[in-house]
């Protein structure tokens, strides 16, 4: 399943780097793709048209088709990816619970569900925290303690996953959104880091209770306390 699913993510990873690569034509063209900038979607329908459409010189035109042919090629094998993944989870009890939860989608639910694998290996959800990666270096001089940035030893994948998580979670509920507002002042990305650690400890809950996600009161505290850790 971690296969499966680490495939999917370098089909993302590999179209996003070939996108940027066609960008980085028709950026020299300014004066022609100043609408084309303007598009939602450089690559759907009516930002291909205007793709066509650009006059540029012939060996930038080959690049440009070329690469959008390799979009469409690597478009297609995420279907793949996804099709196989939605076989294998189909009956996933897991995959459904953390479903529940703001911000996971049906990718992200599948990929956190997988790197953790069994719940049960993880006392705690400050070990599973650790274990992404998602808490405080610390060290200890002169009989005082001292907390830095958040540890390199970590399971990346979960970890990415947690933080991308962040956007749509706070984006869909409010309370989560309150937390990361009232954090952001010490840093965006020490807020990020802080609701993403929330996130994984109610996705601990939902995993060790085998319950859906249900809002609750906002516990600011919480994160706040996180937040000074990672100061």
């Amino acid at each position: 399943m971690r296969v499966a699913l680490r495939e999917r993510m370098f089909c993302v990873w590999l179209r996003t780097m070939v996108k940027n690569r066609i960008v980085t034509v028709f950026d020299r063209y300014p004066e022609q793709t100043v609408q084309l900038k303007k598009l939602t979607d450089l690559f759907g329908k009516a930002g291909r048209e205007q793709l066509v459409e650009l006059l540029v010189s012939p060996i930038d035109r080959i690049q440009i088709d070329r690469r959008v042919a390799f979009v469409d090629d690597i478009n297609a094998r995420i279907k793949q990816s996804e099709a196989t993944i939605r076989a294998m989870t189909k009956q996933n009890a897991s995959v459904k619970l953390l479903k529940t939860f703001p911000g996971i989608g049906e990718f992200f639910a599948r990929l956190i569900d997988a790197e953790i694998d069994d719940i049960g290996r993880f006392l705690s959800a400050k070990k599973l925290a650790a274990y992404a990666g998602l808490v405080p270096s610390t060290y200890s001089s002169g009989g005082k303690t001292y907390h830095g940035h958040i540890i390199k030893q970590r399971n990346k994948w979960l970890r990415w996953a947690l933080v991308e998580a962040v956007a749509p979670a706070i984006a869909t509920d409010p309370q989560l959104r309150g937390q990361y507002e009232r954090l952001k002042s010490r840093g965006p990305n020490k807020a990020k880091v802080a609701v993403a650690r929330k996130l994984l400890t109610i996705a601990f809950q939902l995993l060790r209770d085998q319950r859906p996600y249900e809002r609750r009161g906002a516990s600011g505290e919480e994160c706040a306390s996180t937040i000074s850790r990672l100061s």
